[in-house]
């Protein structure tokens, strides 16, 4: 399909610019990159034992490096000192790896860009550490009605609905699980070189708000449940969110064509 120009589109107070073909295709590469990173560093933590967060990143940083011209996004940003956010338990978003060692039971969420020429993909998963058991049972029941609710506010776009329509699936998918959902942390846009961008996609929201959602839009969707309260708190680190009660995070990176919509950072093929 042939792509138009860049446009742009304005939020209430910030803008909001179209992606065309350059941009797809690069982004295109670096969402296979960040998709084969995540599955690394989940597999890691289902074959091994004694896994350091800090090894773990490292890891992580070495196979999104070894591509040409392909970096980590986050290193660096803004002051985070590591290449993949790593958040254990009740830590929500924005964990900077550590000196510890996984145990079974922990929840861990792997969250981390990719750029490369200046398009990026930002992706997420949470794995459980060990093997499943009844007393782990509410902790996969979480891990999946945070990536059913992803997949949710994914098939929900439609061009010409306003962007609400994603946090109002979402939630409804949400919903009937029991499990809450954290709504001041959201998806994003996504901008050349620029992680963070408008427009601001929020995990709880109804279909009337937004901006109109138009071919060329590139946005990360990023769904976050847990257990219990939905209060967090930033710790004295600056970056680290954490939570009351343990949480699940799951983020895609999305395109939205004419007639359907991407998924940049795919691991089903994989």
């Amino acid at each position: 399909m042939r792509m138009n120009a860049p446009k742009e589109l304005f939020t209430e107070n910030s803008l909001v610019r179209l992606k065309d073909k350059n941009w797809l295709e690069k982004q295109r590469v670096a969402g296979r990159i960040a998709a084969e990173t995540l599955l690394l560093l989940a597999n890691a933590v289902k074959t091994s034992k004694q896994l350091n967060l800090n090894q773990l990143n490292q890891m992580g940083e070495d196979y999104i490096t070894k591509h040409k011209d392909s970096t980590c996004t986050f290193k660096g940003y803004k002051g985070f000192p590591a290449g993949v956010c790593i958040s254990v338990n009740k830590e929500l978003v924005h964990g900077i790896p550590k000196d510890y060692d996984l145990k079974d039971g922990d929840l861990v969420s792997f969250d981390l860009g990719v750029t490369y020429q200046g398009a990026i993909a930002d992706t997420a998963l949470t794995v459980l550490v060990g093997e499943p058991d009844i007393a782990t049972g509410r902790k996969w029941k979480l891990l999946d009605a945070t990536y059913q609710s992803l997949m949710a506010g994914i098939h929900a776009i439609k061009v010409g609905s306003r962007l609400g329509i994603i946090g109002e699936a979402i939630w409804n998918s949400a919903k009937p699980s029991g499990f809450n959902v954290i709504n001041n942390y959201g998806g994003h846009g996504l901008d050349w070189d620029v992680p963070h961008a408008p427009p601001f996609v929020e995990n709880k929201s109804d279909s009337g708000k937004g901006i109109r959602i138009q071919p060329g839009l590139a946005i990360a969707i990023e769904p976050m449940l847990v257990l219990g309260s939905t209060n967090t708190t930033t710790l004295n680190d600056g970056w680290t969110v954490v939570t009351p009660d343990l949480s699940a995070h799951f983020e895609h990176s999305i395109f939205v064509h004419e007639d359907h919509v991407e998924i940049i950072t795919d691991r089903s093929g994989l």
